[in-house]
């Protein structure tokens, strides 16, 4: 089944590392407007490394580097100059515990 709904979101994932070890890798997530995207998976797996590249909440981690894009609404969130603050202004995440 094609979709016809509209990427909002297009996440190529190259790789993540966290120091020398590498988290993630090879991963292309298109996100679809008005449509539900769920990351399932055993533990350990990578689920939350993701979810927080996409709105760049894994910046604060030491150690963390970024290799790929994620394009919101066209613009390259890791771009040249882009300030992490405001786009989390526009991708959110609720958090399992408070």
């Amino acid at each position: 089944m094609v979709s016809e709904a509209p990427v909002v979101m297009d996440c190529k994932l190259d790789k993540i590392f966290y120091g020398n070890f590498m988290a993630v890798r090879d991963s292309h997530v298109p996100i679809e407007k008005n449509k539900i995207t769920g990351f399932i998976g055993p533990s350990g797996c990578g689920k939350s490394t993701v979810l927080r590249s996409l709105n760049r909440m894994n910046d604060l981690v030491k150690g963390f580097r970024f290799e790929g894009h994620v394009h919101f609404l066209g613009q390259d969130v890791y771009g040249k100059g882009v300030d992490p603050v405001v786009v989390r202004r526009y991708i959110g995440m609720v958090f399992q515990q408070p």
